[in-house]
């Protein structure tokens, strides 16, 4: 099964990230060598960053990715700098995950994140995915600090978590600020957006470099859960709009959230992001003045995280393994077959038909990118279902006039649907809709509103269903 956030990408942008993981492989693999430890009064340090894990602690690719290798990765990197090498990650870790980790609501992850040693890392927009008293049971298992400068509560705009967080290696200090893309809400179920506010990402890092400056630090990274694509020397999207309008004083930004490669320089500062769900890390350098404590050069490479030539870390090993026993009993419960592979149009068509057989109603509706990878050819386990269904939304039905349903259709026309499709304006519909869209106008203001279950429960009983 090919695991694809569907979410994330711009038209076209698929392609372009498999095409960036083929010059990952290709072009990366000797770049990045450690030169000297010091040169006079400067110390040279190593950032090694990684995003939108996902709990993907099994390999996503053959051959390519897992929790085992990505620590044994990160763990040889940071030989070549003992003593100076800071890991970071700039969210999305947890969230929409395989059954492996999201059976025991990312918890797995967690562990796995602790064991590879990361020393601060920020939230994204997938930490939420359960909700904020969720987001934050999460990181207080996470044993390395968590920031976020810019997730402000909705009522009072207190800071759900510090802004920014210091860590000193080699004598000299660096400065790390965590912001998330605005963009949040729109992945949220609405009772879970309207908990907090995000705020413009380069005013809230431009607000606490000040702090870090008194205190001494001229080092400064921001950790953005927020992203671009890059072509050649070129990028374009959010963080890149945003670091143009963020403080000279940011020397680098480790990126997320889009799931593409980026390594560009965006007026000086040194944006980079590692694909995602582990199958590449973000490997930095920096050299710092120490007498000033500014940065004086910085590099970067985007690293595989390929299984040949390295061995997989035991410890992390036998932590994936232990969990992979204990789901094994579920996630290999096979619930259907199918000739053929689903790709992405035959996947949504077949989750909002379930939809609407699940709550028998006349009409379903699905917002696009709901659904989280494609099918293969064969047997359909339980935990294929779960990947294309990872986020279990709750699935509603309610009763809607006809006029306001074709309202609907017209005013947002990317939605899925599925059933009757010569609407009366004056005929009372039965109408079903994911956790998103019933939480938008007009689903919001249907009448008689039930939830019925969940999309990954509609899947499984159409699947069952068919296979009978």
């Amino acid at each position: 099964m090919r695991r694809i956030d569907r979410r994330h990408l711009l038209p076209g942008a698929a392609a372009f990230a498999a095409a960036s993981l083929v010059a990952l492989l290709g072009l990366n693999a000797g770049a990045d060598q450690p030169t000297a430890a010091k040169r006079g009064d400067t110390v040279e340090l190593q950032l090694l960053g990684v995003n939108d894990f996902h709990g993907h602690l099994e390999p996503p690719e053959p051959g390519l990715g897992g929790a085992a290798w990505l620590g044994a990765w990160l763990d040889r990197a940071a030989t070549s700098y003992p003593g100076r090498t800071i890991r970071v990650h700039a969210g999305d870790m947890v969230g929409a995950s395989p059954l492996i980790s999201g059976n025991w609501h990312d918890e797995p992850t967690i562990e796995a994140t602790n064991l590879m040693g990361f020393d601060v890392g920020t939230l994204g927009n997938h930490e939420f995915d359960e909700g904020g008293a969720e987001a934050l049971r999460l990181v207080r298992r996470a044993r390395y600090p968590y920031i976020a400068a810019n997730t402000q509560t909705r009522d009072g705009g207190d800071l759900v978590l510090p802004p920014y967080e210091i860590v000193e290696r080699g004598g000299v200090k660096v400065g790390f600020i965590g912001v998330t893309t605005t963009d949040t809400p729109y992945f949220l179920l609405s009772e879970y957006a309207r908990q907090f506010n995000w705020t413009d990402l380069s005013d809230a890092v431009n607000r606490y470099v000040p702090d870090l400056q008194r205190q001494g630090v001229e080092a400064i990274v921001v950790l953005a859960h927020a992203g671009a694509f890059q072509q050649g020397d070129d990028a374009a999207g959010e963080i890149v709009t945003e670091a143009r309008q963020m403080s000279d004083a940011v020397d680098v930004v480790v990126a997320g959230h889009t799931h593409s490669r980026l390594n560009v320089d965006v007026d000086g500062k040194l944006v980079v992001q590692a694909l995602s769900y582990g199958v590449a890390f973000d490997r930095v350098n920096i050299t710092v003045d120490r007498t000033t404590g500014d940065v004086v050069s910085k590099s970067a490479g985007v690293m595989p995280t390929r299984h040949e030539g390295i061995r997989p870390d035991p410890d992390l090993l036998t932590l994936v393994e232990s969990y992979r026993r204990r789901v094994a009993p579920l996630a290999n419960r096979v619930i259907g077959y199918t000739g053929q592979r689903l790709d992405n149009e035959a996947v949504d068509r077949v989750a909002v038909n379930a939809q609407r057989a699940f709550t028998g109603a006349d009409i379903a509706f699905l917002n696009p990118g709901n659904t989280r990878s494609d099918i293969d050819a064969g047997p359909i386990t339980y935990a294929d279902v779960f990947e294309v269904q990872a986020y279990e939304h709750p699935v509603w039905r309610m009763r809607m006039l006809g006029a306001d349903v074709i309202e609907a259709e017209a005013e947002q026309p990317g939605l899925l649907v599925s059933g009757d499709t010569d609407l009366q304006p004056d005929v009372v519909y039965t109408v079903a809709a994911n956790g998103i869209v019933a939480g938008r106008p007009p689903f919001d203001g249907g009448s008689e509103r039930e939830q019925v279950g969940t999309d990954l429960q509609a899947l499984v009983a159409w699947l069952e269903r068919e296979r009978r």
